[in-house]
């Protein structure tokens, strides 16, 4: 019930600020008035205010409050610091998603693979490709390799919908983190063929390489998306040099 009722904070507040009612640089109402105003205790409150802080929506302010820095963005926003499948994604920015499965395949992964995505070498993989469009402009082309000791199968209709979701709620397999890196790259064949690039020749490269609670690396994703069309958002933080 609590995290039900966190989740409920977050996405009321998150739409209050995206929608202008809390403005950039404007403090939030008091702890005790948000309290009341949901009926929530203060850890409550603050694993949601946790939340839209790790976002880039809020920044805590010792004996000031909590001030907003979020600026309202033309492109949709993706979370760098946080784990969201694209139907979460694409529901949080308000557009219709759909996913288009290219190809599903059994493979081993090889020197090269193991050496680019920390996968160990030899080991049985699903390789995955799917092309991502919103509001029926494809933007995204995704190639994924889950170990198969970890991820038996992956259902053409799961691989459509939501891998995530298949992963948590059918095989128990939830990403506990992800390693992310971001690139400009130019563009191959298959973004060629699939993504709207409308001339340009590169795509912004998300690589992921996701963790389950063990430790042990199982999902390794390259994320070629389509240039002008997203903007990707982390929270990086100054932290005190050692004397």
């Amino acid at each position: 019930m609590a995290a039900a009722k966190y989740t409920e904070i977050y996405i009321a507040l998150r739409a209050r600020i995206e929608g202008g009612r809390y403005a950039f640089r404007q403090f939030l109402p008091s702890e005790k008035a948000l309290t009341a105003e949901f009926g929530v205790t203060r850890n409550t409150l603050r694993k949601a205010l946790r939340h839209l802080s790790s976002q880039g929506y809020v920044q805590s302010m010792q004996g000031r409050g909590v001030q907003v820095i979020y600026r309202p963005r033309t492109s949709p926003r993706i979370f760098l610091s946080n784990i969201e499948s694209f139907a979460e994604a694409s529901e949080r920015m308000g557009m219709t998603p759909r996913t288009v499965l290219l190809s599903s395949r059994r493979t081993v992964v090889d020197d090269a693979l193991a050496s680019v995505s920390g996968l160990p070498a030899g080991a049985g993989a699903l390789s995955i490709q799917r092309l991502r469009l919103l509001d029926e402009r494809p933007v995204i082309v995704d190639r994924s390799w889950f170990l198969t000791a970890v991820v038996p199968s992956i259902p053409d209709e799961a691989a459509v919908s939501s891998i995530y979701d298949y992963l948590e709620n059918e095989l128990g397999v939830r990403t506990h983190s992800s390693c992310r890196i971001v690139t400009i790259e130019a563009a191959d064949e298959l973004d060629r063929r699939h993504l709207d690039l409308r001339g340009l020749e590169c795509v912004g490269v998300v690589e992921a390489l996701g963790f389950d609670a063990g430790g042990t690396p199982f999902e390794y994703t390259l994320s070629h998306h389509v240039p002008r069309t997203f903007g990707f958002v982390s929270v990086a933080q100054r932290f005190p040099l050692r004397p």
